[in-house]
């Protein structure tokens, strides 16, 4: 796990200064604390920050071919180098170190951007071919690492693991993006290339970009097939085919020269990768846990039953409101963008606290987006079906007068989930499953954000739900559709906090072939009237406590509601906006703090809304004088 940075100038005569390459280096730091290179080559920089993991001694980075005509700067783990490394060799290739970075750059120099299809792991990296004067960014299949980057207005590119490199580069400017807000305050995320900043782009996962001359070309490399289910396997066949195949991935990401060990929260997914360790012959096991003091429903008497069972050597950290609130700043700023997620910051406590024992940690992020494990899906399956048999049997007028009639009651935990139900909502899947569970739905996100908050903040994820539901069923569609928007939000939530700490996170259950396997599976594997993950839990009988399989999911249970009640007004009043603020009405945001305090649950409304404005007033400042810093001219060649 790395950082990984580049300029490449579009006018060959103009040149990189050393000092513009070193500060993105330097804001990615914590990415890579064991050691810092850069590539100079007139109009080209490349930057590498470097956490070693494999080839302690050798793997630094930027690296190059035999010759010096290909550069790359690389991060991520490559699994498998080990299985094309020799057949490089036979073809003529010297290799001057044992690390999956330098067979990357050969596999490039035989294939092409076609040696993608060879990699199994995990990456983002960037080449420079200095002798086609091509650059190629690649991303990994399902968004693991983390890419972005800018074309500024000269056709210059920018690149980096992390946004706030490209603004220490002084040659990208933060804008917010007023467009993308109201995605983000729907779903929590901005799907496809897009983000919160204009002009600044995520590379896809399983996509590559090509520069060449300063003309960009993007393009996938890898998508999930839809060929539809090779067979049709009972939950218990699914099972038996399921371990084997989840446990060969375990083993691959158990490659490191470092110690390693897994974020255990005593859920099912977690308590697996302990089990398949286990059963991989991994002898000295290394569990680390969060949890919360005041929180009833806490993982951790959970996780000491994985922990005992297994013999594992464990460790525990507890988090209180105090420093959940302090650390809010700080993990924004690492993140870039606001945390969607509230459980990023326990992430970041329990991080910090494995950085004193390990380098590497698996974690479960991914099995719940293969297997259908969330309550969601089958709550929108009922809908779906509801939708027809009203369409079906109730006159259109009739069903208005009823809709009318729900959207009139008031607030309210079953009024409210009325109202979110086909009762009220069209009978479309953009409307069944991402309006239905948004936190701001209509009415609110007009109300907050005025004439911000019109329009449709689903059109992006609307193109997933059209490509799948034309070639695939109802639950393996909505499937797709987390794999690619939702997943990708989680995966660099995981990335983000674990790089805060200098760890490396890895994600087991999306090694790809288990992704490409699990999609090919009938929804009756994964979904069993509203319990979900149904192949997973039977796998797991044969390895795992029975309180642990049979335990609902809980994720991390910190108790934000009632500290949003207790400090939640403090830090929003220390977030309002300015006076005459046209993007946020503050009132609306009043309201929902008063209902929230009256005994309405608006915690995730609240958390948005404090996640938002903290990175608006805090992490955008910060941006902005990162490229204050960095305007040096540029300088050309003589």
């Amino acid at each position: 796990m790395c950082g990984i940075c580049g300029i490449v100038l579009n006018e060959r005569s103009r040149v990189v200064e050393e000092s513009r390459i070193r500060r993105m280096c330097r804001e990615q730091g914590h990415r890579g604390p064991d050691g810092e290179g850069i590539h100079l080559d007139g109009s080209v920089a490349l930057g590498h920050r470097r956490l070693s993991i494999v080839d302690l001694a050798g793997g630094g980075q930027p690296m190059a071919n035999e010759d010096g005509s290909v550069w790359i700067s690389f991060n991520g783990e490559i699994y498998n180098h080990a299985d094309f490394r020799s057949s490089l060799e036979a073809a003529g290739h010297r290799f001057r170190s044992q690390c999956d970075t330098e067979a990357i750059v050969h596999l490039y120099e035989e294939h092409g951007h076609g040696a993608l299809q060879q990699l199994r792991g995990m990456f983002a990296f960037a080449i420079w071919d200095a002798r086609s004067q091509t650059a190629m960014l690649a991303r990994d299949r399902l968004g693991i690492k983390p890419l972005y980057y800018a074309v500024t207005a000269a056709s210059d590119l920018i690149f980096a693991s992390d946004i706030k490199a490209l603004f220490a580069s002084g040659l990208v400017e933060p804008v917010l993006d007023e467009a993308a807000v109201l995605e983000f305050f729907a779903t929590g995320h901005v799907a496809g290339s897009q983000t919160l900043f204009a002009g600044v782009r995520k590379l896809p996962p399983g996509h590559l970009l090509l520069w060449h001359e300063g003309r960009i070309v993007v393009k996938s490399y890898w998508a999930l097939p839809f060929e539809g289910e090779t067979d049709q396997p009972d939950v218990a066949d699914a099972a038996a085919e399921f371990w084997p195949r989840f446990r060969d991935s375990v083993r691959l990401h158990l490659m490191a020269d470092v110690p390693l060990g897994v974020f255990l929260s005593g859920g099912l997914d977690s308590s697996l990768i302990v089990a398949a360790m286990r059963d991989c012959g991994v002898s000295e096991l290394r569990t680390f846990s969060v949890g919360f003091s005041d929180a009833p429903g806490d993982e951790l008497p959970a996780a000491r039953i994985v922990a005992n069972t297994f013999q594992t050597d464990h460790h525990e950290v507890t988090l209180d409101a105090t420093t959940f609130f302090e650390a809010l700043p700080s993990m924004t700023w690492h993140r870039d963008q606001p945390l969607t997620f509230s459980a990023s910051i326990p992430l970041y406590i329990v991080s910090k606290l494995a950085r004193s024992e390990v380098k590497v940690v698996l974690t479960g992020e991914g099995s719940d987006e293969l297997f259908a494990g969330y309550g969601r899906y089958w709550r929108t399956l009922v809908n779906l079906v509801g939708a027809r048999f009203l369409d079906r049997g109730l006159p259109a007028g009739l069903r208005r007068t009823l809709a009318a009639g729900i959207t009139a009651l008031g607030a309210g935990y079953v009024s409210n989930r009325l109202k979110r139900s086909f009762l009220v909502l069209p009978a479309s899947m953009p409307s069944l499953y991402l309006e239905a569970f948004a936190e701001f739905d209509q009415s609110r996100r007009s109300a907050l954000l005025g004439l911000n908050g019109e329009g449709d903040p689903y059109h992006a994820c609307s193109s997933f739900f059209d490509q799948g539901l034309a070639r695939t069923n109802a639950l393996e569609a909505i499937l797709r559709l987390d794999q690619a928007t939702y997943l990708e939000e989680l995966l660099m939530k995981q990335d983000a906090m674990s790089m805060a700490a200098s760890i490396e996170s890895r994600v087991p259950y999306l090694d790809h072939p288990l992704v490409a396997w699990a999609a090919h599976l009938p929804p009756r594997t994964k979904l069993r009237g509203r319990n979900g993950k149904a192949l997973v839990r039977e796998a797991a009988r044969a390895h795992l406590p029975r309180s642990v399989i049979a335990a609902p999911k809980r994720g991390f249970p910190l108790p934000l509601g009632r500290w949003l009640r207790e400090r939640g007004p403090e830090w929003l009043e220390a977030c309002a906006p300015a006076a005459g603020d046209s993007l946020l009405n503050w009132a609306s945001v009043g309201d929902l703090l008063n209902e929230h305090r009256a005994g309405l649950d608006h915690t995730g409304r609240l958390w948005r809304l404090l996640a938002f404005q903290t990175w608006r007033r805090d992490t955008l400042a910060r941006h902005r004088a990162l490229v204050k810093d960095a305007l040096v001219p540029l300088t050309s060649a003589c």
